[in-house]
This record gives structure tokens, C-alpha cells and sequence, in this order.
């Protein structure tokens, strides 16, 4: 006689297995922006997704993930981390956030910091990159001028997106 115990926890692992083992269900990206909670969304379109990797060569791919605050393009409140994958691996990258609605002025980071990958799988056409990064991110008012060191906001930020290749 079959135990049903053994039966409810057989389901439950196997349940747990095909949640491990499937995409991102849902693109998310969230977190805070100078301590104000946040959260943004993945625009697909025609030609790809905001959520996007391109092969720079072999063993060397060009992740980025672009989230914004609706779910249309719109420069103001966007965030985007960008992210070199070397055989496999992530261990550092680059975070812009707009908050108003020209790429000028920003907040960005003036070195690669940090990212804590969870997850990272790029497969053909379609990867899934699950991870979080925080940084402090620094006022850029023009091209012509550096980092001010003196104005920054902080930002702390959690993602599990589908990536889309993109063909450069």
C-alpha cells in the first residue's frame, strides 16, 4: 500500500524540481533607489527585449538588463545594468539610473562594482539571468564632465529575468 505522506512529499519535490528548472516566470526588477522602493519592468518588442545578451566572441557575452518604470519606453526612472560573462562567470558591472526624462543628467557608476549572480544560463536564443547588485551611483550632469563624487544616491536592486539574444 502506497503511503500517502511519501506520495504528497514525491509531489512536492517534484514540484520543486520543475519550478527550479523552468524560466523566469515573471521579469522582475526590484528594489530601492535611495531607500524608496522600486520596481521596474522588461519591455519586449519586435526586435528583442530590454532584457538582452549579445556574443562579443566566443566565451565573452555582453548582458544587459534595462528596466523601466512602466511598461513602454520612457527614459525617465529607467535603470540598466550591463555585465561581461567570461566563460561562464560575472563578477562585476556597470548601473545607470535616469531620473529625469533625458539621458543627461544621470546617476551611474564610474568603475565596474560588484553583482551577486545567482543565476545565470544562456542557452541559443534565450537565457535567464537571476541576481542582485548594490551600489552608490554617482550625479553625471554631461558628457564633457566626470563623476560628482559629492552627489550620489544609492541603489539596491534584485532581478530574475528571461534574456533575449540580440545580434550585433
Amino acid at each position: 500500500m502506497i503511503n500517502q505522506q511519501r506520495v504528497m512529499g514525491c509531489a512536492l519535490l517534484m514540484g520543486g524540481l520543475m519550478l527550479v528548472a523552468t524560466p523566469a516566470l515573471a521579469d522582475e526588477i526590484s528594489g530601492t533607489v535611495d531607500g524608496e522602493p522600486q520596481q521596474w519592468h522588461v519591455i519586449t518588442h519586435e526586435d528583442g527585449s530590454t532584457a538582452n545578451f549579445s556574443e562579443l566572441m566566443p566565451g565573452m557575452t555582453d548582458v544587459t538588463i534595462q528596466g523601466h518604470r512602466e511598461q513602454t519606453f520612457e527614459t525617465q526612472g529607467t535603470l540598466s545594468i550591463s555585465f561581461i560573462v567570461m566563460e561562464g562567470e560575472a563578477s562585476s558591472a556597470m548601473v545607470t539610473y535616469f531620473p529625469e526624462s533625458s539621458i543627461m543628467p544621470h546617476y551611474g557608476t564610474e568603475d565596474e562594482v560588484p553583482i551577486d549572480i545567482e543565476m545565470l544560463d544562456i542557452d541559443g536564443n534565450e537565457g535567464r539571468a537571476k541576481g542582485r547588485i548594490a551600489a552608490s551611483l554617482s550625479h553625471v550632469t554631461s558628457m564633457s564632465e566626470g563623476h560628482d563624487h559629492s552627489n550620489t544616491m544609492d541603489v539596491d536592486v534584485s532581478f530574475d529575468v528571461t534574456l533575449v539574444r540580440e545580434d550585433l
